[in-house]
C-alpha cells in the first residue's frame, strides 16, 4: 500500500493506461503486477524488506491478498477498472492524509505549525534537522495553525515532488536558492493547485537556513522524500561519500555518548 500513498495518481494513470492495450480502462491480474513493479522502478531507493513484498514474488508464489481479492475477486479472474482504481488510491490517500492530521494536530480540527513541523521532520535524519527545530522556535508564533484543506493540498504537493523537481529546474539556474514566487510557481505547475501563503510561509521559515528568504531546494526535496516513503525507505549509500557520511554521523554520535556519560564536551 505504501506504493499508493506515496506515488502522484497521474504516474499510476499513465502506467495503467500503458498496459491497457485495448482501451477498455481495465487490467487482469498478470497486468497488475507488472504495473507494481513499474511503479516500484521509479527510483533508486530501496524499501525496507522488498524483498518479501515485490509483486513478482507475490505472484509467483499464488498468494492472494486482501488488495487483491478485492481488486480481482478470490479466484483472481475478475478485471480492474481504473475508475475502481482511482477511487480506491484517492480514498486511500485521503484517509491517511486525514489520520496524519488528527494524530500531529491532537485530535483538533487545525493543526499547530509547531505539529505541522513535527510532521514533516518525523521521518528524517537530515544534517540540519537542528537547525530546522531551532528555526521553528525563533520564527513561528504560538497559535499559528494550519487547516485540514490547506494539510492535504500539501500532501498533493509532496506526491508530485518529481513533477516539482523537474519545474524548478526550468524556473532556477542549478543550485540557486529558491525564492518564494519560484517555488509557489513550482507547486501551481507540478500540482495544478496553489500553496496557501500561510503554508508557503511555514515552509521558508522552517527550511530557509540562513535568514536570506531562500530555499536550498535539494535539501529540502531530500526532507520530503523521507516523509512521504514513512521511513520505510532508505537510500541506498554507496562509495566513498556515503563511507564518509557514515564515519561522521557515527563519530557525532559516539562523541555524545561520550559527553553525556562525563558531562564534558570532548571537543
Amino acid at each position: 500500500l505504501l506504493q499508493f500513498v506515496a506515488e502522484p495518481q497521474t504516474g499510476f494513470q499513465i502506467a495503467f493506461k500503458m498496459l491497457d492495450a485495448d482501451g477498455n480502462e481495465q487490467v487482469e491480474k498478470k497486468e497488475f503486477f507488472k504495473l507494481q513493479r513499474i511503479i516500484g522502478k521509479e527510483d533508486d531507493l530501496k524499501t525496507a524488506g522488498d524483498a518479501v513484498f515485490r509483486g513478482a514474488e507475490l505472484e509467483s508464489c499464488g498468494i492472494n491478498t486482501m488488495l487483491l481479492v478485492h481488486f480481482f475477486g478470490k479466484e483472481g479472474k475478475e478485471k480492474l477498472h481504473y475508475s475502481e482504481f482511482f477511487r480506491f488510491m484517492e480514498n486511500l490517500q485521503t484517509e491517511v492524509q486525514e489520520m496524519e492530521f488528527i494524530k500531529f494536530s491532537k485530535g483538533l480540527n487545525v493543526m499547530r505549525k509547531e505539529d505541522f513541523a513535527e510532521w514533516l521532520l518525523y521521518f528524517t535524519d537530515e544534517e540540519n534537522n537542528e537547525i530546522y527545530w531551532q528555526n521553528v522556535k525563533d520564527r513561528i508564533e504560538a497559535g499559528e495553525n494550519i487547516s485540514l484543506e490547506e494539510f492535504k493540498t500539501f500532501c498533493k504537493f509532496t506526491n508530485n515532488l518529481e513533477d516539482f523537481s523537474i519545474a524548478m529546474q526550468m524556473f532556477t539556474v542549478a543550485n540557486r536558492p529558491v525564492k518564494r514566487a519560484e517555488f509557489k510557481r513550482a507547486v501551481k505547475v507540478a500540482t495544478g493547485q496553489e500553496l496557501s501563503d500561510n503554508v508557503l510561509d511555514t515552509i521558508f521559515k522552517i527550511f530557509d537556513l540562513d535568514g536570506d528568504d531562500c530555499l536550498s531546494h535539494g535539501e529540502f526535496l531530500g526532507v520530503l522524500r523521507n516523509r512521504i516513503h514513512r521511513g520505510l525507505r532508505v537510500p541506498q549509500q554507496q562509495g566513498i561519500q556515503g563511507y564518509w557520511k557514515c564515519v561522521k554521523r557515527e563519530s557525532i554520535k559516539g562523541a555524545k555518548e561520550v559527553w553525556k556519560q562525563t558531562g564534558k564536551s570532548p571537543f
